[in-house]
């Protein structure tokens, strides 16, 4: 892998900072406060063919490496790292269809996708399901030669604003699958209204409740020679890196934020950005930045040229990144002093979605959890 992008990506994250620049700067604290379409603004990322960079052309995407959706999502969250996770719950549902899918699925879900007129979302957390999966109750029933689920999930990502939902459950027998479930649905499937939270206002979370809820006739993914087991964790790992994608944005955002206020603050006589406390502070945010984007970069290079590795990288970036979001912005926001801790500033907004990044997607200690393993502990 090299460890610079190459000229054409270059000028694809260029399209990437463009559309990032005109379409969410201007909404970034509306979004939050749910004053602009979360909904609204992914359809403009689908029409222009965001929404499906990594699917295939013949279902209507850009046939692009794993890595620009990475480089994409970086550029949304320079500005608004809550999109970060509508992201990868959307992308953890092309990249399942694409791996896993049957021919018929790809051929109705895909397209929709890409377009961004369909909006994916996982459900696969419980009261009692969380990293344990094992303890999902969600049951599916067939009865009459009709296939119906019923349970209740929760955190899920995009759930009121998504067409299509792929639900982690078992079957009468106790046998994990998952299962391709049309959104919204009428009295059987009830979504709640959002989860407050502490950050990444801007995207939904919702409790997702099934009763008897009837499923088309192909709605459950082949896991073929894998296994359920590994199929959740390979979503996990695709939702991880755009995630990690999202804590560089963060942290990107955050150094900017900080150095314009160094440039343009004066205290005694001259800019703070003259003391060697705020040079050495913003010189550490830059270098664990750019540390978390090689590594996040690294990941995402994996996923199509280095499989063996991906779990592993994937690991490492979303524990890096995400602990360098949360203790650089919180380093960005001192420099700021006052002004950082304003409602009107993007840090303010920034420090609590970096706090979110090391639970959301597997948390940190997780992250340490399958290290280790590849260590063989």
């Amino acid at each position: 892998m090299n460890t610079t992008l190459s000229t054409s990506q270059e000028a694809q994250m260029e399209q990437y900072r463009i559309f990032a620049r005109e379409q969410v700067a201007p909404i970034a604290q509306l979004l939050e406060t749910r004053q602009s379409s979360l909904k609204e603004l992914l359809f403009a990322a689908g029409q222009k063919g965001y929404m499906g960079l990594s699917v295939p052309k013949e279902y209507g995407g850009s046939n692009l490496p794993f890595l620009d959706v990475v480089l994409f999502t970086e550029q949304l969250a320079y500005f608004e790292p809550g999109l970060g996770l509508s992201l990868a719950s959307h992308t953890a549902v092309i990249e399942l269809l694409k791996k896993y899918g049957s021919d018929n699925q790809k051929s109705r879900y895909l397209p929709l996708l890409a377009r961004g007129e369909c909006i994916g979302a996982v459900a696969f957390n419980e009261a009692k399901a969380g990293t344990d999966f094992e303890a999902t109750e969600t049951i599916v029933s067939v009865k009459d030669g009709k296939s119906t689920i019923s349970g209740s999930k929760t955190w899920v990502v995009n759930a009121d604003i998504c067409g299509l939902i792929i639900v982690l459950a078992k079957s009468a027998e106790g046998a994990l699958a998952m299962y391709l479930v049309d959104a919204p649905a009428a009295k059987t499937m009830i979504i709640s209204a959002d989860k407050p939270k502490l950050g990444m206002r801007s995207q939904s979370t919702n409790d997702v409740q099934f009763t008897e809820h009837v499923l088309p006739g192909e709605s459950a993914l082949s896991a073929g020679s894998s296994t359920v087991h590994e199929q959740v964790l390979f979503a996990l790992d695709i939702a991880k890196v755009v995630m990690s994608g999202a804590a560089v944005g963060l942290s990107e955002g955050a150094l900017e934020c900080a150095a314009e206020y160094a440039r343009t603050r004066e205290q005694f006589g001259q800019s703070i950005g003259n003391l060697q406390a705020i040079q050495w502070k913003l010189a550490d945010i830059s270098l664990d930045s750019r540390a978390s984007r090689l590594l996040t970069y690294r990941a995402a290079w994996s996923k199509d040229n280095d499989t063996a590795a991906f779990r592993k990288n994937a690991a490492m970036a979303k524990a890096m990144s995400a602990r360098t979001a949360r203790l650089q912005s919180a380093e960005a926001l001192q420099v700021m002093g006052a002004e950082g801790i304003s409602a009107d500033s993007p840090l303010e907004r920034f420090y609590r979605d970096s706090k979110v990044m090391e639970i959301v997607e597997g948390t940190s200690e997780y992250q340490k959890v399958l290290l280790t393993k590849e260590l063989g502990i």
